[in-house]
């Protein structure tokens, strides 16, 4: 897994660095990480698994570099912010930009963990071979807006294409992360990440899309992995 430290004073990103190594060494994970002491250097860079950013910083403000990094991918990125900040200064921040978690400092490698912990368990960096004609193909679970079903293949609807694939939905059903991935209907499997705002009839996704609604378990569902993320 690749991380991303952004923190304009170069003693915090090492700090942090330095628990994420203990971290990974710990439990034999496999993860990169790599500083920057200004957002617009990180922006030049290709994605991360993840991102630390932290929310004051001169130049660009976390807020700010979030919001970049959203719109550069379509919000198919996990931001965790560092802040000075109350839980309820946090959540008025999370306003703003959702987040996928926030940390308070000084950093508690305890709790860095847990939130390590949990992006793990979550899968969000879960990488799928799936079949395609005579070809297997990777794709990244956080880059599925939702899944269509099509006959006996499915329409796989990523954030910048649309790719199909030679399964039934619901055997792509099974090789999904749940947390992440909710079967709205029949026919379609929506990734959670990408709800902008639903009703009892429809689910809108971040880049505009509408897909019809006909799950009555969708609202404790979604609620239940916004309570997730947010913990």
């Amino acid at each position: 897994m690749r991380i991303a430290l952004c923190d304009d004073e170069a003693q915090e990103n090492e700090r942090l660095e330095s628990m994420i190594r203990r971290y990974a060494f710990d439990k034999n994970y496999d993860i990169e990480c790599e500083a920057f002491t200004d957002g617009r250097a990180l922006l030049e860079r290709d994605r991360f698994d993840l991102y630390f950013l932290d929310f004051q910083m001169d130049g660009m403000d976390g807020i700010e570099v979030a919001q970049a990094l959203k719109e550069k991918y379509s919000n198919a990125v996990t931001v965790c912010f560092l802040t000075n900040y109350e839980t309820a200064a946090a959540e008025s921040i999370n306003r703003q930009i959702h987040a996928d978690g926030f940390l308070k400092k000084p950093l508690d490698p305890a709790l860095l963990g847990e939130k390590l912990d949990r992006f793990y368990g979550m899968s969000f960096f879960n990488r799928f071979e799936l079949r395609q004609g005579k070809r297997f193909r990777t794709v990244y679970a956080q880059d599925i807006l939702y899944a269509e079903a099509s006959g006996k293949q499915i329409l796989l609807h990523m954030i910048d294409r649309v790719e199909t694939y030679n399964y039934l939905i619901g055997e792509l059903e099974k090789m999904l992360p749940r947390t992440l991935f909710y079967r709205i209907q029949r026919s379609y499997l929506i990734n959670l990440q990408h709800v902008e705002s639903y009703d009892a009839k429809s689910v809108t996704l971040k880049n505009g899309e509408t897909l019809p609604l006909k799950d009555r378990n969708f609202q404790s569902a979604y609620r239940n992995f916004i309570f997730l993320i947010n913990r």
